[in-house]
C-alpha cells in the first residue's frame, strides 16, 4: 500500500529549494485549502531575506493576505506550504513562505523483501515490554523455561545473552516490519505490546529502533504444515525523522542492488 511521508526542511534548504525554483524558472500551484480549483503560476524571484516568492504575474488570484496552500514539483521532489498571498511595492502577486517547507515522499517502493535474499534479524531484549499500563517481566520467566532456551539456541546458535531474542525479519519498510514466529515465541508477541530499542541488523550495518509496537499475530500457512507458525506486524513508534530517513536509505540502496541482479539474472538467460 502506498503511503505518503512529509518531512520538513530546515530554513537552509527551505531557502536553497526555492532559489533553485526561481533559477529553473518552476512554476508553483496554488488553491484554497478545501477547493478543487487551483492556480498554476509561473515565479520570477526569491527575496531570501524576507521569504518572499515573487510571481510573474500583476494580477489579483487571491485575496490580499489570504492564506493558502502551496505546491511545486522539482527534480522529481514534490514541496508543499502553507503561505499568505501578497502584493509587492512594484505591483507583483508574491507568496510569503515564513512557514515550514515540506518534502513529500512516496513510500510504496520502500518495502523489502529481505527474506530470503537478504540476512536481516531484530534482536528483542527480553527484560520487559508495556502492554497499556503493565509491566510483562519477560527475563525473569524464560529463565525458569528450558525449551524457550532451547529455542534460543536453534534460531541463534550459542547466543552469548540469553534474555535477548533474535529473529530474522521478513520484510522491512520505514513504517515497520514483519517476522515469522512458532509457538514457542507467540507468547512475547501480544497485540499492542511495546518494545523499546530494537536493534535491528544487517550484514554490514544496524540501526536502533527507539519504539516499536506490536500490530497483530495471526496464523501462517509455511511449507511444513505440521509446523505451526505466526505472522507478526510490527509498526515503528515515533520513529525520528533521522532514522527514517536512514532506513530510506538503506532499504533503497537494497532494492537498487537487487534490481540489479535480476538484471544479471535476465541478461544470463
Amino acid at each position: 500500500m502506498s503511503q505518503t511521508f512529509f518531512s520538513k526542511l530546515d530554513q537552509a534548504e527551505k531557502d536553497n529549494r526555492l532559489n533553485a525554483l526561481v533559477n529553473n524558472r518552476g512554476k508553483v500551484t496554488v488553491w484554497v485549502k478545501g477547493q478543487k480549483e487551483k492556480q498554476l503560476l509561473n515565479t520570477m524571484s526569491y527575496d531570501k531575506e524576507r521569504s518572499l516568492l515573487i510571481l510573474d504575474t500583476q494580477i489579483d488570484v487571491f485575496p490580499v493576505n489570504s492564506s493558502l496552500l502551496c505546491s511545486f514539483e522539482f527534480r522529481g521532489m514534490n514541496f508543499f506550504a502553507t503561505i499568505i498571498f501578497q502584493k509587492s511595492s512594484g505591483g507583483f502577486a508574491c507568496l510569503k513562505f515564513d512557514t515550514e517547507l515540506y518534502k513529500s515522499e512516496k513510500r510504496s517502493s520502500f518495502r523489502l523483501m529481505t527474506f530470503p535474499l537478504y540476512e536481516v534479524w531484530a534482536e528483542f531484549k527480553l527484560d520487559e515490554a508495556y502492554e497499556g499500563g503493565k509491566v510483562i517481566d519477560f527475563k525473569s520467566k524464560q529463565s525458569t523455561t528450558a525449551i524457550f532456551n532451547k529455542f534460543l539456541t536453534l534460531i541463534d546458535g550459542d547466543n552469548p545473552d540469553s534474555s535477548v531474542l533474535k529473529i530474522r525479519v521478513q520484510d522491512l519498510s520505514t513504517t515497520g516490519m514483519a517476522l515469522h514466529i512458532g509457538e514457542l515465541e507467540e507468547k512475547y508477541f501480544p497485540k499492542d505490546a511495546v518494545y523499546k530499542n530494537v536493534k535491528i541488523k544487517f550484514t554490514d550495518d544496524e540501526v536502533n529502533i527507539p519504539e516499536l509496537r506490536i500490530l497483530y499475530a495471526v496464523n501462517y500457512v509455511g511449507s511444513d504444515k505440521n509446523l505451526k507458525k505466526f505472522k507478526v506486524g510490527i509498526h515503528f513508534e515515533n520513529l525520528p525523522n533521522s532514522l527514517d530517513h536512514w532506513l530510506g536509505k538503506k532499504i533503497n540502496s537494497l532494492l537498487r542492488e537487487s534490481d540489479h541482479n535480476k538484471d544479471f539474472e535476465n541478461f544470463k538467460k
